[in-house]
């Protein structure tokens, strides 16, 4: 096959046999219909992505030869947490899709006074977020697997947090500007309000905690659109995240 899939497989792998079930199988052997003999690249997460050979397929799943180590890497110096207000459903999942693509680490969704409600989504709906992370960073090329924290409201999330904080508005700094304020190791978070804005409060209670106003550009953007654009920019302007995935 031209394309050799990438699977996650979360926990340490090593030389020998394994068999791939669950959804991750039934996609391997129905939809990509693999055969025996093709390649395949695992994805533990940790930093490691190993070579694979398929020996068989079954019902009960695709048995695999793990070979070699083909690729790693260290973990980030900087940890770039994106929280991204609660929008519609579809906007929002292109968001978590999107995201990961531009190398956040953490997903953190966010409830604020002006978002839409949603902050006791089903597990039906935090799953099927869960399954969209992991495709996009099959899909990206990623080594580890950004983690996707439960909706919480936004003044809960920052009385805990002590990394350095970024947020989006019109007046804020140009990114470069912004860029050689950043720490080059340790947590930043982007936050992105939803499309009516942060209330006063909000932007008070940001700009108390030492977060960064930020614009992303001279025109409006949506929600998902800024979330994506802004983890892309601090991601690539920061020196300290330049060896990221």
């Amino acid at each position: 096959m031209s394309h050799v899939p990438r699977v996650y497989l979360p926990g340490r792998l090593a030389h020998g046999v394994i068999t791939i079930d669950g959804e991750a199988g039934r996609h391997l052997a129905t939809v990509l219909r693999i055969r025996p003999g093709d390649p395949l690249l695992l994805l533990p997460g940790d930093g490691h992505e190993w070579s694979a050979t398929v020996a068989s397929v079954t019902k009960a799943g695709v048995v695999a030869e793990v070979g070699e180590l083909v690729r790693q890497e260290a973990p980030p110096a900087v940890v770039l947490e994106t929280w991204c207000a609660l929008v519609r459903p579809g906007r929002f999942e292109w968001a978590l899709e999107k995201c990961v693509e531009a190398g956040t680490d953490v997903i953190r969704p966010i409830v604020t006074e002006f978002a839409q409600r949603g902050d006791t989504p089903s597990e039906t709906k935090l799953a099927r977020w869960q399954r969209i992370v992991i495709e996009a960073a099959e899909q990206s090329g990623r080594l580890f697997v950004p983690v996707l924290e439960a909706p919480a409201p936004l003044a809960r999330i920052i009385e805990t947090y002590r990394g350095a904080l970024v947020f989006g508005a019109p007046t804020g700094k140009p990114p470069r500007e912004v860029a050689r304020l950043l720490p080059a190791r340790g947590h930043i978070a982007l936050v992105v309000g939803p499309e009516g804005g942060f209330s006063e409060a909000e932007t008070a209670t940001l700009a108390r905690r030492g977060g960064i106003p930020t614009s992303f550009g001279p025109h409006i953007l949506r929600t998902e659109t800024a979330a994506v654009v802004g983890t892309a920019l601090i991601r690539s302007l920061t020196p300290g995240m330049l060896s990221s995935p």
